[in-house]
């Protein structure tokens, strides 16, 4: 489907002069695919016959794997070739499946892609692009049908089945979706191949045309029967080196050079060469994002056990792993050779990170002046703080008139204050602290000479962070802080001071997941000694939550520096080759929400699809969504664009499971109406952060930045869905996966 703006097309439609009298050439080289004696000759890989741009019938898989493209529309699972349907005349409808790798002049024309620039060429018709979206997308008595043909292996099925999709804002439905049925029908005789239907949308509903499509052959299906019945689902192409380990008891003992099988993703995972996991991913989780960043592959094996054929006889072996769209394998590799491609990868220089003095603790709302001006301070207070000061300049106060904020009622961002990163600086070279620096240099030394065992690093870091929780702040910090904080925030006595490093959430780096948090009351008292303590909660087994211990402002300040050491941190910076010793800890403190109704992730792309839109991760109540607790797993809806004079169209694919004892939901977190909400000021957000960083969406247009699905970055959001029912914005990053 294409949704792009019109000042883009009428720069495509400058391609199209001589596109005409292509088409008139290649109309001839469609009849091959005629039944016939010709069919087969086209079909025959040797063949000396032009591959045409479309054609009217499929009769053999080679064909459609000729024509198809990796991915689809709501997965990059399997291959999909588009269709368009004729409907002019219904009693003289006409199919054409497009041929998406059909090449002219030595590129791939638009029309080979786009579902409205081939009904220009092979209809010759003269619709511009709304007048083209309003009669096949979003009209039941239809012009054209554009949707996809894409084959997904369903259970233990030996061979794929070929499903029918449209776009998942198409509003096709019931009669109307019989029709397109039966016209495919028609055209699709691929040898013993089963077609089905995937509804990708709500509306698009089949209860009244069930029979008549068993009749036809079709099963009928919702996206996320479909996404819940396959084996294997790629969910990061690539391909990795290292030894196999399945079902690890102890992920701390992980390395560069593991390739892990887990029953579910863990909580926190360091930098592994890729992942497996029997059990489907949050698509929106600190692992999953990272594995994209780093380009690592990440894949789901439903079937996946100590005995599985494929796996069990690479265990702790080196092998090669390549996982794709359309499969995965699994081979023999050797020890050096696991070993030189971890080298070929850290093969770069150490890059220093920023060391910019300044000492002054300030509200968010005076951290930056404009919002273009909002990401220098990632140098002096890190890159949450700087992250949440343009939060406030984009979204505006309750108070201020013509924000946001002021049209919601409420803040929709947090209020608070950032430490700047000089204090941790300050805190280090003080002679009381004199101990823990050796510690930290120690510590820094054997990271970057590249040759600590996990258990030697997790030792290491051990010692560090315990002499952070006895260590000696700057003097009159504490003090400042909570004086800093009562203006900022007046009237609050819980707060979370969060990570604001100079490692996190900056370009090519976010760093999600590698720092912890805290909940602090600033009336609480220190102890004697000034001593501190971090402890841990768990369930099952796994740590779900740190807390320190008491919940002093000394405390929390400290317990977030010594997260700086975490080994988990310690291997992801080295692995992007970010220098430890200008490594510094910022932090960002706003207050604590306590109870909340839901808490989600949007990430403004879907990921992995061909679908113009945002995905959203939710999860009900404090169950977060970045760091899901065992056995549980969050709601995946997807946004779909048309144009911004439509609200998105919303596409659940995977409900959510709220706790290990919950069956999984049958309806949504949010109503469609908070997601809407949600989303449109997710969209407001983008555009301001486009306009304010010109290198996030180079040359384009920054108010319709929302539509492209090929941008180079996109952002991620967490928002905190409360009680009373407001949202509330409390972090932004750029993410560089796709």
């Amino acid at each position: 489907m294409q949704f792009s703006k019109l000042a883009l097309h009428g720069a495509l439609l400058l391609a199209f002069t001589q596109a005409p009298a292509q088409a008139a050439q290649q109309d001839a080289l469609a009849n091959p695919f005629a039944k016939g004696p010709a069919a087969q000759a086209i079909n025959t890989p040797q063949a000396a016959v032009a591959s045409p741009y479309y054609a009217g019938s499929l009769y053999s898989a080679s064909t459609f794997n000729q024509f198809a493209k990796s991915g689809g529309v709501l997965s990059a699972t399997g291959r999909s070739v588009k269709f368009l349907i004729d409907n002019r005349n219904p009693a003289k409808r006409s199919l054409s499946f497009i041929n998406g790798n059909y090449s002219s002049g030595g590129y791939i024309p638009n029309y080979a892609k786009y579902h409205y620039d081939f009904a220009k060429v092979r209809h010759n018709i003269g619709d511009d692009v709304a007048t083209f979206n309003n009669s096949t997308y979003f009209a039941q008595n239809k012009r054209f049908y554009a949707g996809t043909l894409q084959t997904y292996t369903l259970g233990d099925a030996a061979s794929p089945s070929y499903a029918v999709q449209f776009y998942p804002d198409d509003v096709v439905a019931e009669a109307s979706l019989l029709d397109a049925l039966k016209t495919i029908k028609a055209g699709f005789a691929i040898p013993n191949a089963k077609l089905i239907f995937i509804a990708t949308g709500p509306q698009q509903t089949f209860a009244t045309i069930q029979a008549q499509a068993q009749a036809l052959g079709i099963e009928l299906f919702t996206i996320d029967q479909v996404l819940g019945n396959i084996q294997y689902i790629g969910l990061n192409a690539g391909e990795a080196w290292g030894y196999l380990r399945l079902f690890p008891q102890n992920v701390d003992n992980l390395r560069p050079t593991d390739i892990p099988v887990f029953d579910e993703l863990p909580l926190d995972l360091s930098v592994v060469a890729g992942v497996i996991t029997k059990a489907y991913q949050d698509i929106n989780s600190h692992v999953n994002l990272k594995s994209k960043e780093r380009q690592t592959p990440n894949m789901v094996l439903r079937d996946a056990s100590l005995q599985h054929p494929a796996l069990a006889a690479w265990a702790d072996k080196p092998v090669h792993l390549v996982v794709g769209p359309q499969g995965w394998k699994i081979e023999a590799s050797t020890a050096e050779i696991v070993a030189a491609k971890l080298a070929q990868k850290l093969n770069k220089p150490w890059t220093p990170l920023p060391q910019v003095n300044e000492s002054r603790v300030q509200s968010f709302d005076v951290l930056c002046s404009t919002a273009s001006s909002c990401f220098e301070p990632s140098k002096r207070y890190g890159g949450k703080s700087s992250g949440l000061a343009f939060l406030v300049k984009a979204l505006g106060r309750a108070n201020q008139s013509g924000t946001i904020s002021a049209a919601a009622g409420y803040d929709v961002s947090p209020s608070g204050i950032g430490i700047p990163v000089q204090y941790y600086r300050d805190m280090l070279a003080l002679p009381a602290n004199a101990a823990l620096k050796s510690k930290v240099d120690a510590l820094i030394a054997a990271e970057k000479g590249g040759a600590l065992s996990p258990a030697e690093r997790n030792s290491m870091a051990a010692q560090v962070q315990a002499l952070f929780y006895k260590a000696t702040l700057p003097a009159g910090l504490v003090e400042n802080v909570k004086t800093r904080l009562a203006a900022a925030s007046p009237g609050v006595s819980k707060f979370k001071f969060r990570s604001s490093a100079t490692s996190e959430d900056v370009a090519n780096f976010n760093g999600a997941g590698l720092y912890d948090s805290f909940s602090i009351e600033p009336e609480k008292v220190d102890n004697a000694d000034m001593s501190c303590v971090v402890e841990a909660e768990s369930a099952n087994g796994v740590i779900t939550k740190l807390k320190v211990k008491p919940k002093t402002v000394q405390c929390g300040i400290k317990a977030v520096y010594a997260s700086l050491w975490n080994p988990r941190a310690l291997v992801e910076r080295s692995y992007a080759r970010l220098d430890h010793a200008s490594a510094g800890m910022g932090i960002a403190v706003n207050p604590s929400y306590g109870d909340e109704a839901a808490n989600m992730v949007l990430v403004t792309r879907v990921l992995g699809s061909d679908v113009y839109g945002y995905s959203l991760s939710t999860q009900v109540g404090e169950n977060l969504v970045t760091n899901p607790t065992p056995g549980t797993i969050s709601e995946y809806t997807i946004a779909a664009f048309s144009d911004a004079t439509r609200p998105p169209r919303f596409t659940t694919t995977r409900y959510a499971k709220p706790t290990v004892t919950d069956p999984v939901r049958s309806a949504t977190v949010l109503t469609v109406k908070q997601m809407t909400e949600i989303v449109e000021i997710a969209r407001k957000i983008e555009v301001a952060y486009c306009k304010a960083k010109p290198s996030y969406y180079p040359n384009g247009n920054c108010n319709t930045v929302w539509q492209d699905k090929n941008k180079p970055l996109s952002l991620d959001m967490e928002v905190k869905i409360l009680p009373d029912g407001h949202y509330l914005f409390k972090q932004v990053r750029e993410f560089h996966g796709k």
